[in-house]
């Protein structure tokens, strides 16, 4: 049993199920880039994302679990409840999976690069978690991705999850060029490796 249980929470929703009324239609309004050739949905990327990620946790030896594990875009407060709810009863780790967007979210533009979130008020915890990421991300995206550094916010899972938390943005769905690199594997590699050399990290020296 590793220190820490990891809780990934895939951003935004997936695709409506098969018996569905709207079954294969994207659930989440916006967060999605679907023009010329390219057909990306924000939430379903994710999923797959956290789903890897918990693969390569569980060969690290890292306990880790899927908050939403649902097509469901899952309300906010309810990602949290979910997640301090798990955490009365041993540590968490709670990392939340997104992909950026710019403008207004509808055309083609030139924003570009990973960025990892914290609290503004965040604790040290959350603040030395916000460092590991940063650091695996900039050093397997070097010459990939531009580096959009460590930024503060106000992001409400970051905010009102009762443990260290970080929120990742991790390339813009708005890039032509970076969002065909975002669905390819050797990207999607480099996440999983990322944020579990981060959690391995944490997990010895917090």
């Amino acid at each position: 049993m590793s220190k820490y249980l990891y809780i990934l929470d895939a951003g935004h929703g997936g695709k409506y199920p098969e018996g569905h009324a709207k079954a294969g239609e994207y659930t989440t309004p916006g967060k999605r880039m679907v023009k010329d050739d390219v057909v990306f949905y924000e939430g379903v990327n994710n999923r797959d994302n956290v789903k890897r990620i918990i693969e390569g946790m569980e060969k690290a030896g890292l306990e880790a679990i899927d908050i939403i594990n649902d097509w469901r875009d899952v309300l906010l407060n309810e990602r949290v409840r979910r997640a301090n709810e798990l955490g009365r009863s041993r540590k968490c780790v709670y990392i939340s999976i997104h992909s950026d967007a710019n403008s207004n979210g509808k055309e083609w533009n030139q924003a570009s690069g990973i960025g990892t979130y914290v609290y503004t008020k965040g604790s040290k915890a959350s603040n030395d978690l916000a460092k590991y990421m940063h650091q695996e991300l900039s050093c397997n995206f070097y010459g990939v991705a531009k580096d959009r550094k460590i930024k503060k916010c106000a992001f409400y899972v970051v905010r009102n999850t009762s443990m260290p938390a970080v929120l990742l943005e991790l390339g813009f769905h708005t890039n032509r060029d970076e969002v065909k690199l975002m669905a390819g594997e050797d990207w999607k590699q480099r996440v999983v490796k990322s944020v579990v050399d981060a959690c391995s990290i944490f997990e010895i020296k917090n």
